[in-house]
């Protein structure tokens, strides 16, 4: 019975630790139809895309897209974030995180990020150069947006942002939510500013038919006459003529002059 009572104790206690376990979640979220989403920390290589979760603190992780070689190893030449997760141990020891754009790193993607599990849809959005969500210099540090919630996830979003998505219920991630899949004008598609000619104009043509074309291009060969543009009137006109013609009498000889040539020759 004690032993019993003993591993119940220990079963419980073990349930609580679990329990009390501090662990954190990363997530991606790849609007841009190309790229690998890269989790690396401590120089290894933890996710290309799918979710991970720590065992405890998560502390001085990156994460960027890679398309191709594009970006270093360390995210040189990308969008960068740089991320600490941890449940606060005093007041401002919570989560950290933010997008550096400090050289050697540059804008590659549009990149945003947002807490879930605590602190939801708080975080920052990059979408193109120049954006006042990245750090430039090292001293700007009013661009880190902490959490000081226990066990924060963390959502990563390029192509889209973040602060405006559900990280458990991602558009075409859920069977639930097969239908709201991304439309195509949510696709990412990088900005040029390369003029191309294709838009040259092309006058219209007059190839279009309508039911009528038969009886319209048949009174369009007609001559422009009069008489053509009455035919009914024209027929009518010849009706009478022909209706007078038929009722006028028969030329009377001349009997005058019947007689005359009549009395010449008798002569």
């Amino acid at each position: 019975m004690f032993s019993t009572l003993l591993s119940a104790v220990l079963a419980a206690v073990a349930l609580a630790a679990q329990t009390n376990a501090e662990y954190h979640t990363i997530r991606f979220y790849n609007a841009c139809g190309f790229g690998t989403p890269t989790l690396l920390a401590n120089g290894d290589v933890l996710s290309t895309g799918e979710d991970y979760t720590s065992d405890g603190p998560f502390s001085s992780a990156i994460a960027y897209l890679q398309n191709g070689n594009q970006c270093g190893y360390n995210g040189e030449h990308c969008t960068l974030m740089e991320m600490t997760m941890s449940n606060p141990t005093c007041a401002g020891c919570g989560s950290s995180v933010d997008l550096s754009l400090i050289d050697p790193h540059s804008f590659s993607y549009w990149t945003s990020f947002a807490y879930f599990n605590g602190c939801e849809n708080t975080g920052a959005n990059c979408p193109a150069a120049g954006c006042a969500a990245a750090f430039y210099y090292s001293d700007e540090t009013q661009v880190q947006v902490a959490c000081q919630a226990d066990n924060a996830g963390l959502l990563i979003a390029f192509c889209a942002d973040a602060t405006t998505l559900d990280a458990n219920n991602l558009p075409g991630t859920s069977p639930s939510s097969s239908s709201d899949a991304p439309s195509t004008s949510s696709t990412y598609v990088a900005p040029t500013s390369t003029w191309s000619s294709s838009s040259t104009y092309v006058a219209p043509t007059s190839s279009a038919v309508s039911a009528f074309s038969g009886s319209v291009s048949s009174s369009s060969a007609a001559p422009s006459t009069p008489s053509a543009k009455c035919p009914a009137r024209n027929a009518k006109r010849s009706l009478r003529l022909n209706q007078k013609r038929e009722a006028a009498p028969e030329p009377v000889a001349n009997v005058a002059a019947i007689r005359h040539h009549a009395h010449r020759a008798s002569h």
